[in-house]
Parts: structure tokens; C-alpha cells; sequence
């Protein structure tokens, strides 16, 4: 299955920080990681109060890929550099198909949420309800309920979501969707989170 590493972070030292910004690419590179949302300015709140600084999503094979890349020498370097120039979290999520190779060219469009469940057997049935209104607006899950495994910082997600669409004014369109509009209301009343959308590219 893929997987993700997903990363909030907080840049003091905005010169060091571009260094390792320009480093990055070819080590992740090297083990398979692929960019899906990279950099400042990306993220917008759909709900709650998170709003990252600079946002990080990449795809990788598996979380084991993940893991010997963030633990290989060459990047123990980088993580040094990146650690003495931002603050921040970075966790790996278990995806629930294998990486997508064949995604058209453009700018995705991205929901990211971190929810707690309140009432499980009503969080059940939107479980069962919401994937027929992403599919109805070409959109897929890429994390759906993974607990996430932090590899830095203190972001413990209780339930992470990734949805992937074509671009993100159609992610805005399904979130603000009739087709959505009860079950999204049903999901409040279950539990309690936050939300952000997240231009790829």
C-alpha cells in the first residue's frame, strides 16, 4: 500500500531553510517520494483553527520507505539542517491504495483532516454515506482513518483523511456540495476535528 508523510512546519530561519529546501528533492527522490503538495501558501482552513505555515504532503511506497529514507544517514544531515532553521511536526500515514502513477498534470486539490470521534455508531454512518459523494466529484481517498505514526514533533491525529481531487476548487465544490451538505453535518455531530485544504503542485 502507499503511503504519506505529511508535515506542518514553522520556518524561523527562512535562508538555512531554503537550503535544505534545495537538498530535499534528490534524497526523498531517491527513495521514490514524490511531492503532492510542497511549500508556503498552500493551505487554507476548511474547519478549525489549523493553518499551516508550510505544508508538506509526499507519497511514498510504504511507510517502511518512509522510514529508511528519514533514518538514512544522508537525510539524518538534512533533518539537522531543517531543525536548526523551522519548528514542526512530521508524522507517516498509511494510504489505502498503491501510489497513483498516473495522475494527469495539472494542480491537485487536497482535504486534509485530523478528527476525533464522539459517537461512533452515528461517525458509522457517515463512514458508510460520504465515499459516494467524493467518488460523484472524481475525488478518492488516499488516508482514510489511519492513526498516523509521528516521526518528529507532537501531532498525534486520532483519525487522519486525505481526499484527492482534480484540482481544489472541485474539492471546495464537493465540501460545500448539497450532495455533502447532511452528512457533513451528521459528522459534526460525531466528532470533532479540523480541516484544510491544500493546493498540489
Amino acid at each position: 500500500m502507499s503511503a504519506y508523510l505529511i508535515g506542518d512546519i514553522n520556518v524561523t530561519d527562512p535562508e538555512t531553510f531554503a537550503k535544505y529546501a534545495s537538498l530535499v528533492p534528490a534524497s526523498s527522490g531517491a527513495f521514490g517520494g514524490k511531492y503532492l503538495v510542497r511549500g508556503p501558501d498552500k493551505c487554507e482552513p476548511a474547519e478549525g483553527d489549523w493553518n499551516p505555515k508550510r505544508f508538506v504532503l509526499a507519497e511514498y511506497k510504504d511507510v517502511d520507505t518512509i522510514k529508511a529514507w528519514y533514518y538514512s544517514d544522508e537525510y539524518k544531515e538534512l533533518t539537522k539542517l531543517r531543525q536548526s532553521a523551522s519548528t514542526g511536526t512530521v508524522l507517516a500515514a498509511e494510504g489505502v491504495e498503491p501510489p497513483d502513477q498516473g495522475r494527469e498534470a495539472g494542480k491537485p486539490g487536497y482535504l486534509i483532516a485530523d478528527i476525533e470521534v464522539t459517537d461512533p455508531s452515528a461517525y458509522e454512518n457517515y463512514r458508510a454515506g460520504v465515499p459516494a459523494t467524493i467518488a460523484a466529484f472524481g475525488g478518492k481517498f488516499l488516508v482514510r482513518g489511519a492513526t498516523g505514526e509521528v516521526l518528529e514533533g507532537s501531532w498525534t491525529p486520532s483519525r487522519l483523511v486525505v481526499l484527492e481531487f482534480e484540482s481544489l476548487n472541485r474539492a471546495k465544490e464537493w465540501y460545500n456540495s448539497p450532495e455533502y451538505a447532511d452528512l457533513k453535518k451528521l459528522r459534526w455531530s460525531a466528532s470533532n476535528g479540523k480541516a484544510i485544504f491544500a493546493e498540489g503542485g
